[in-house]
């Protein structure tokens, strides 16, 4: 699933167990998968992770060695078994314009059926949509969170404890006029793999079985889910004109991708004592992010304003969230 709910120890303390680890993708600015992709507004897993990027998987690693392969200009960060832990990606493909137009219209349809916090899983008994796309017919059951905006770092941070999302520490070594904007918390929902697979199953049989059996001519079924973990948590700040000019996100998990186009040159950076990649564009801002092994938390810094931090001010920003 993606970042299902497809961004403070108060840390250790209210971190997640390995179970709640899953596969993710990020999307930055206004995103919504797990991938990191800072440069398009695509439309991704919408469900859980909206503004954001990442990809997560599982346990703790530590951050090793930093790779480039020369031949594709991508860099790729190596935990001390060699595994990779952060990378950049070529630019994925889009969606077909047919099935990215139908699934934004049922998606409008669902988020206005839901209140802030609440999260919800959705069937389309559409032939299209679930078979013959040539897409993505493996992911009938789709999800849609509605997130609550937290304006004050105090109400974010205590939401943050309370749904043991990955911690977000307010932002130190700010530019001139940024500043705290609001937070959000996403949900881990139902996972396709591991002992969680049976409640995802049975999720997709209740759904698919009011498809099956109903009379009418509705082909969207919804169903609001509860929840009390989350996955994600992410931070806005402003500059006074723009409440979403910096994204901090923060996801668990051990696996980040990142996307990187043809005119852009990402690079190694130290933060601290971890590594992390840096990827400027000239056009759409600057990308940070590091993978912090203690807790098996991915982080992302997305500049949505151009100009508005230069590189230095920038690493200085995702050091003062770096415990020491």
């Amino acid at each position: 699933m993606g970042a299902i709910l497809d961004p403070i120890e108060e840390l250790k303390q209210h971190s997640v167990t390995d179970d709640h680890f899953r596969e993710i993708d990020i999307t930055s600015r206004l995103q919504q998968n797990m991938e990191i992709n800072p440069y398009k507004n695509t439309s991704g897993y919408r469900s859980f992770t909206r503004k954001t990027v990442m990809s997560i998987v599982i346990p703790c690693l530590l951050l090793a060695s930093f790779t480039a392969y020369a031949a594709s200009g991508h860099i790729q960060i190596l935990n001390n078994k060699g595994e990779v832990v952060v990378k950049t990606i070529d630019p994925p493909g889009s969606l077909p314009a047919k099935l990215s137009g139908l699934l934004e219209e049922y998606r409008v349809r669902v988020m206005s059926k839901l209140q802030q916090g609440e999260l919800a899983a959705y069937y389309i008994k559409d032939d299209y949509i679930n078979e013959g796309n040539g897409y993505d017919t493996l992911n009938p059951v789709k999800f849609e969170y509605r997130p609550t905006d937290y304006h004050s770092y105090e109400a974010f941070q205590k939401e943050q404890a309370r749904t043991s999302a990955p911690p977000i520490k307010k932002p130190g070594s700010l530019p001139d006029g940024v500043k705290f904007a609001y937070g959000q918390v996403f949900p881990l929902g139902p996972q396709l793999y591991g002992e969680e697979r049976a409640q995802y199953d049975a999720l997709k049989q209740r759904l698919m079985h009011q498809a099956q059996s109903s009379t009418s001519q509705e082909k969207l079924f919804v169903e609001k889910l509860a929840w009390s973990k989350a996955s994600n948590s992410v931070v806005y700040l402003s500059d006074g004109k723009s409440s979403t000019a910096i994204t901090i996100t923060a996801g668990y998990g051990k696996k980040a991708s990142f996307t990187k186009l043809p005119d852009t040159s990402p690079e190694k950076v130290q933060l601290k004592h971890m590594e992390g990649i840096y990827l400027q564009h000239e056009a759409n801002g600057d990308l940070v992010s590091w993978y912090d092994p203690n807790r098996s938390i991915v982080y992302a810094i997305m500049v949505n304003v151009k100009g508005l931090v230069n590189k230095d001010e920038l690493l200085q920003l995702a050091e003062s969230l770096i415990d020491e």
